[in-house]
């Protein structure tokens, strides 16, 4: 029998994930042919309480990017759990085609999570595998139109206009789901790292399929400059309201 706080473990953690790599929309600059690998730095809270801390490095090698997510809780959340998550992605640099991605999950609470997607565009086929536990699941799907949340969210950053709404249909190899992303005005955002002019976004995911449930709505503000660095994101999922805050940053 699940104790209390493992549906919370399971629920949490990966939406940590999914909610650092939002925050990868409209990062920075454009990644030289071979540059250094660039770095931003976020805190996590849950519900108005420290719950832990993340971190988005990006690299370009010949005509690809990859990209790690990780996070892991801190604060008042690693009171009730000890949690762990890490996403992988590889992408095309020129057409956004995804190429892998890769989930992991770890917490004291329960059995490790893992999640595998590898694509093959020519066949528009996504092989998915999954493991929980000892329990292990192979199979594919049709890919067609579909990017992994982190390669979803470079597309969206591809577009130069922040003024126009925008969607992006996304597959982490268990649900698949819309993003909307609605402009909402400019302003400035008060973070720790001090006052900044901001485009200020409205994220709506949505699952694809069956009754269309509204999965996480949220707000990300990204800095009104050359940079366009993801200062600040808010969501409101399941479980409660996160926020993630810039507070640092190696470009």
């Amino acid at each position: 029998m699940l104790s209390p706080t493992q549906p919370i473990a399971r629920k949490f953690a990966p939406i940590v994930a999914v909610l650092c790599v939002f925050s990868l929309f409209g990062l920075c600059r454009e990644l030289n042919a071979s540059g250094p690998t660039e770095l931003l730095r976020y805190e996590i809270s849950w519900n108005g309480s420290k719950a832990g801390h993340g971190d988005i490095t990006a690299k370009r090698e010949a005509n690809q990017v990859m990209v790690t997510v990780q996070a892991v809780s801190d604060g008042v959340l690693k009171k009730i759990i000890e949690a762990w998550s890490r996403v992988q992605a590889t992408f095309a640099a020129k057409t956004f085609q995804p190429k892998k991605y890769d989930f992991a999950f770890r917490s004291n609470l329960g059995d490790p999570e893992l999640v595998a997607l590898t694509f093959d565009h020519d066949k528009s086929m996504v092989q998915v595998s999954k493991q929980r536990g000892t329990e292990c699941e192979n199979h594919q799907e049709k890919c067609s139109a579909l990017y992994d949340p982190i390669t979803a969210t470079y597309l969206l950053r591809s577009q130069k206009d922040l003024t126009k709404p925008l969607f992006v249909d996304i597959y982490d190899g268990k649900d698949k789901a819309r993003l909307f992303v609605t402009p909402a005005g400019q302003g400035p955002v008060q973070i720790k790292k001090g006052a900044h002019q901001a485009f200020r976004l409205d994220l709506r995911l949505v699952k694809l399929g069956g009754d269309k449930k509204e999965i996480a709505t949220g707000k990300l503000w990204i800095s009104n400059d050359e940079h366009r660095i993801p200062l600040l994101l808010t969501s409101s999922p399941i479980v409660g309201t996160i926020r993630c805050e810039l507070v640092d940053s190696q470009l």
